[in-house]
């Protein structure tokens, strides 16, 4: 258990300055509750020290302004060490020893109103023996009033923990891959839950990444049984997320219209995971990140521990129209709940590491909100796998903590079930292809197909094609899934196995895509014998029906195309959708469904692959087999399609370099 403690100003001790939140002496006062004892530090200001103040809320403007500039990460991570230790020396004073020493604690930085900006600053921050004192365990809580109380679980709920994670990457922004982020996550968080582990949490898990809107969300918001913990990745800006429109546009959703929305989860939701930049720090004044042209994104790296041309997974540099108070403040304190947020830009490695590790403890071990994230966070910035280790002032300073329910809460503190629970929708979504297990790159293209889905999109739906192993399949399956809060119904209908058989049978296609309507939708029940296509296919767009057809290229049957074709034509202004998978374009039937080309994957998007390989990954791993790893993705040649047939003769070296001769020839 970790000690407790209050770490608070009077108000009555501040001079100069107050009302602005930049006093020029305050006195510290730190209370222990279980001893009854309190520690005082003064702190008067000097010239200098005023001008280091100022430098301090300036902070998040300066790592704006540095990101993305050659050697960005070092400077920035010097400007924060500078910031540690003016914290230590004169801005905590002697009270950095006294926090060091209680550590590890959770302390509730408590100051008055007219201190907000104060209360924001990153006073964890403070460098003891060249670390700071997050890594000293030392773990502040902000927006936890003594007035405020964490609201009540109401009476009834659900014996097991529900966990909304959306992952919302609009179209007009930066196309950067959330897809391995939400696979890894979701992989780590049901490894959790399952596995037959003693004391494994029954999680019933859902995601979403394409398509996360106002409509969406407020759907699945309204379920019944409500959620437990909402995970959020998004583009941040200060006091803003950025969602995505009707048709796939950028919704930029300032923090009245985010609690507005999320207002139904009150009293019921337990933790939000805000992994977006700048949502936990409060927004600068005119002066502050807003400025510099930080409202610009860089779309290059800021928090990844690698330098310019990595990207990051949720840029935005700062803010225009600057924040009453931070995002995850007025939600902690609106929604009664818990609050994860970033103070400053997050990275996808970092961001992924950090979760997996703070939901491991929480879920596994039992521990509360500040013990998970002292933890976690120290594993993170040490992890030397991890970029971060190398800016771990930057790093240690980033997560932050909110509310009065995070002083002491858990998540497994009610009776809940034994065992896993499946993350699956109920809903009325037929028979579907599993979930990819690994989705790497094809994200340009998954946003150009998720837009055609929009309900406003004007389309009727889209085309994915690419020559053979490029995954067009897969990347409708992942659509699918994601899609199924959008559609009452969604038909897949798979690709005709008498197309892939040496010898075709004689079964009709256009009759087996007809039985296969009218299982899905028995309201339509030999409508093909009393409508023509046109009348047929203009029923069934009719419905909020996605139509999902594989391999939609193999048929060949003049009535084929023209089916398809009335269902594309009937599907513009309706709520249907068609989606289809091809190895061409399809260029004779419906040009209004748009195109979604596959091309190759990048080579880094290849690796990522390969490493993930139960037989390749160790080969590309080991210095002496890298080399063969390295033929093996050229031989693919971006196509992931080939990577798992290389894998699939990778049983032993003298199988794998019979491939490699064979793909040479």
């Amino acid at each position: 258990m970790m000690r407790s403690a209050l770490l608070t100003i009077d108000q009555r001790h501040c001079r100069g300055g107050a009302v602005d939140g930049r006093p020029t002496s305050w006195v510290w006062e730190l209370w222990r509750p279980e001893t009854f004892r309190a520690e005082f530090t003064p702190v008067r200001l000097s010239c200098v020290d005023l001008a280091e103040l100022d430098r301090l809320h300036a902070l998040p403007q300066r790592i704006a302004a540095l990101r993305g500039k050659p050697g960005g990460l070092a400077r920035i991570e010097d400007e924060v060490r500078r910031a540690g230790e003016w914290i230590a020396r004169v801005g905590l004073g002697g009270m950095t020893h006294h926090l060091k020493a209680l550590g590890p604690a959770v302390v509730r930085l408590e100051l008055p109103s007219q201190l907000a900006g104060f209360e924001a600053l990153p006073w964890e921050l403070g460098l003891v023996d060249g670390r700071p004192l997050a890594l000293h365990g030392t773990t502040v809580v902000r927006g936890a009033r003594s007035s405020s109380e964490a609201l009540h679980d109401p009476p009834e709920l659900p014996p097991r923990l529900r966990m909304l994670a959306l992952f919302s990457l609009p179209r007009a922004t930066a196309a950067l891959d959330l897809g391995a982020h939400r696979t890894a996550l979701r992989g780590e968080l049901l490894a959790l839950a399952a596995g037959g582990r003693a004391g494994a949490a029954p999680l019933e898990l859902r995601t979403r990444q394409f398509g996360v809107g106002r409509a969406t969300l407020r759907g699945m918001l309204d379920e019944a049984d409500g959620w437990d913990i909402v995970h959020v990745v998004a583009h941040g800006l200060p006091g803003t997320l950025r969602l995505e429109l009707p048709d796939g546009g950028e919704d930029p959703v300032a923090t009245r219209d985010l609690i507005k929305l999320l207002g139904r989860l009150r009293n019921r939701v337990r933790l939000v995971f805000l992994s977006a930049c700048w949502s936990g720090g409060q927004a600068a004044g005119p002066d502050g990140a807003g400025s510099d042209g930080a409202g610009e994104e860089s779309g290059t790296a800021a928090h990844t521990g690698r330098e310019e041309g990595d990207g990051d997974v949720l840029g935005g540099a700062g803010a225009a129209h600057p924040a009453l108070t931070s995002l995850a403040s007025a939600m902690a304190d609106e929604l009664g709940c818990a609050v994860v947020a970033m103070r400053f830009p997050v990275g996808n490695d970092f961001a992924l590491a950090f979760a997996v590790r703070l939901y491991t403890r929480l879920l596994r071990h039992r521990h509360t909100l500040p013990q998970a994230l002292h933890k976690a966070l120290v594993e993170t910035v040490d992890d030397p796998e991890l970029g971060e280790s190398r800016y771990q002032s930057f790093s240690a300073a980033t997560p932050m903590l909110y509310g009065a329910a995070a002083l002491d809460r858990g998540l497994l503190d009610r009776p809940l079930l034994g065992g896993p629970l499946p993350g699956r929708y109920q809903g009325n979504a037929g028979p579907l292809p599993d979930r990819p297990a690994s989705f790497v790159g094809r994200l340009r293209e998954m946003i150009g197909a998720n837009t055609a889905l929009a309900p406003a999109s004007g389309v009727p739906g889209a085309v994915i094609h690419g020559e053979r192993g490029m995954g067009a399949t897969t990347c409708a399956a992942l659509l699918a899934h994601d899609h199924r809060e959008a559609f009452s119904t969604i038909v897949w209908h798979p690709r005709p196995e008498w197309a892939e058989a040496i010898t075709p049978s004689c079964a009709d296609p256009v009759t087996d895509f007809m039985r296969h309507l009218e299982i899905r939708l028995p309201g339509l029940a030999g409508l093909s014998d009393d409508l023509s296509w046109t009348e047929a296919m203009a029923r069934i767009a009719g419905l909020r029906v996605l139509v999902v057809v594989d391999a939609t290229d193999r048929v060949h049957d003049p009535r084929w195309a023209e089916m398809i074709e009335a269902l594309a034509l009937a599907s513009a202004e309706r709520p249907g959708r068609l989606l289809l998978t091809a190895r061409t374009d399809l260029p004779e039937i419906a040009p209004a469904l748009r195109r979604v080309p596959l091309p190759p994957l990048e080579p880094a998007e290849m690796r990522q692959i390969i490493r993930t390989l139960p037989r390749l990954g160790p080969i590309h791993r080991a210095r002496e087999t890298s080399r063969t790893a390295d033929q093996v993705l050229r031989r693919a040649a971006g196509n992931p399609g080939v990577l798992h047939e290389a894998e699939a003769c990778a049983g032993t070296q003298e199988e794998l370099n019979a491939w490699l001769r064979g793909r040479s020839a």
